[in-house]
């Protein structure tokens, strides 16, 4: 899972980035589920790639768009994930009464941030997540397939399309997003990101190095700084899970 913070404030943004780090340490602990934290200091980096993340904490106070301002971005885009607004020199809750904003994936806290309230919200947004689907219903031209984890090898993502591998040899075209994919894959474990642009199956890795993998069906990706923890994360769990089995 991934949570953003868009804060315009370094100190506070340094200290909800504590904070939720923390939490993600305790549902590691809880569930043995990974939270990866995004941190954005100004509107237009957050507002880039908003829909892969399950929560969204927002305070900006000082750019041309405000927290309510970005609340409605959002809602207009069609995000449902909760969206947390955490009230410091303004006030978001009475902004919103104001100017009649209502939804239900619209929440507020408090700054300072206490650390029950931020359990509390944090264990709301595990509750409230989807349940995904233990196989994948994928459509393009060709017709409708079924998917497991397994069924897919790897995922290759240009704007608002992906092009998806499967372990038959055939190849399927989508409109979606990387992004939004990978949200899809919530039951795969064994699905993970290693950039912004691609994901693949940690079972169908042919050879893996620090910076590059390459998959059983030819196709090769450069790994991202960024996701190479995610790719360690996914191995190990499906190595664990297969010896449990």
């Amino acid at each position: 899972m991934y949570f953003a913070i868009c804060d315009d404030n370094i100190a506070d943004r340094k200290q909800s980035e504590r904070l939720l780090k923390r939490q993600a340490d305790r549902i590691f602990k809880e569930k043995e589920e990974r939270i990866y934290l995004h941190s954005y200091g100004n509107v237009d980096a957050f507002m880039s790639k908003p829909q892969m993340y399950q929560a969204l904490f927002i305070d900006m106070t000082s750019s041309d768009h405000d927290g309510i301002d970005i609340a409605k971005l959002l809602l207009d885009m069609g995000i449902a994930k909760p969206i947390i607004l955490c009230c410091s020199s303004i006030d978001y809750r009475e902004r919103a009464k104001e100017e009649g904003l209502e939804a239900e994936n619209l929440y507020f806290l408090d700054k300072p941030i206490k650390v029950a309230e931020i359990t509390a919200m944090v264990d709301t947004i595990m509750e409230k997540r989807e349940v995904p689907a233990a196989k994948l219903e994928l459509r393009d031209h060709d017709g409708t397939v079924y998917a497991g984890g397994d069924d897919i090898v790897c995922v290759k993502g240009k704007g608002q399309e992906i092009n998806i591998y499967l372990a038959d040899g055939r190849k399927l075209n989508l409109l979606s997003t990387v992004y939004d994919f990978f949200y899809e894959c919530g039951a795969f474990p064994q699905i993970c990101p290693v950039s912004d642009n691609a994901l693949i199956n940690v079972n169908h890795i042919q050879k893996k190095s620090l910076l590059s993998v390459k998959m059983n069906n030819g196709e090769s990706f450069l790994i991202s700084l960024y996701y190479r923890d995610s790719i360690n994360d996914a191995i190990e769990k499906c190595c664990r899970e297969g010896a449990d089995s």
